[in-house]
């Protein structure tokens, strides 16, 4: 029975019929001040509107925010955190439950692991451990596998070389993630091999600084080309002068197997 409630979990979050999915975090609040965080409750009521799958909320906003959301689009529930105010960005926190996570109605949730880094020993205890929580209680469980690297790839900035991004994503799958939130490489044909050696959906985070709308488009293109399911991206879409019509342009790419251009169309609306 706990298949059958992750798969009834799994399909508000990651359309059964497309198998395409936008899941967009909002829950950057304790990282730093972002006025379109102060109340954002008509910007999700837009986001949802627009057709996202998704949000990825701490607790705090979601009770905040559930009235704009609940019953339309999944509810992706985060159980680790780090602040901004820490010195080592890597140094997450475990600080709820998955039964918490049930308890708000969360379809499901999502904990970080920085592979490769100094922390790796005790996060990946933790989320085995969360794992097996979600395998009993039959809620998907969203790995954001995030490589360190082996050279001087800083977290956040990039670039991460295929084999980093590979081995991280391959560790979630082997842990328990039920769906890989991970970055770009930025190239294509070395994120098919990151594709091809992960056993579960595999969807991109945000990841660096882009110049402008365009070629966010362009690199969602590359990634669902690349047999990803789509992205699980916020600051980049709720940062964007129109997020809803970012949305419409994203879903022309991801489910109409639209171009970049005839998607560009999407962002005057």
């Amino acid at each position: 029975m706990t298949e059958l409630g992750k798969r009834i979990r799994m399909n508000r979050i990651l359309d059964p019929v497309t198998k395409t999915t936008i899941i967009i975090p909002m829950d950057h609040a304790v990282e730093g001040y972002f006025e379109q965080l102060e109340d954002p409750r008509k910007l999700i009521q837009s986001l949802v509107d627009a057709g996202v799958n998704g949000f990825l909320m701490r607790r705090g906003l979601a009770k905040f925010s559930s009235l704009q959301f609940a019953g339309r689009v999944g509810f992706i529930y985060r159980i680790t955190s780090a602040t901004s105010l820490r010195n080592k960005v890597t140094d997450q926190s475990f600080v709820t439950t998955v039964e918490e996570a049930i308890r708000l109605g969360a379809d499901a949730v999502a904990a970080t692991v920085f592979v490769g880094s100094e922390d790796e020993k005790e996060d990946l205890r933790m989320f085995g451990l969360i794992a097996d929580e979600c395998d009993k209680w039959g809620i998907p469980l969203l790995g954001e596998m995030m490589p360190i690297g082996t050279k001087d790839a800083v977290p956040f900035d990039g670039p991460y070389s295929y084999e980093d991004v590979r081995i991280a994503v391959r560790v979630g799958c082997e842990e328990g993630a039920d769906m890989i939130k991970t970055y770009y490489t930025g190239d294509p044909e070395s994120f098919k091999k990151i594709v091809r050696y992960s056993t579960v959906p595999v969807t991109i985070a945000g990841g660096p600084k882009i110049r402008n709308v365009i070629d966010i488009l362009k690199m969602v293109k590359e990634v669902m080309n690349s047999g990803a399911v789509g992205i699980c991206m916020g600051r980049k879409i709720w940062t964007y002068e129109n997020p809803p019509a970012l949305v419409r342009a994203l879903l022309k790419i991801m489910v109409d197997k639209a171009s970049v251009e005839e998607a560009r169309i999407e962002l005057s609306t």
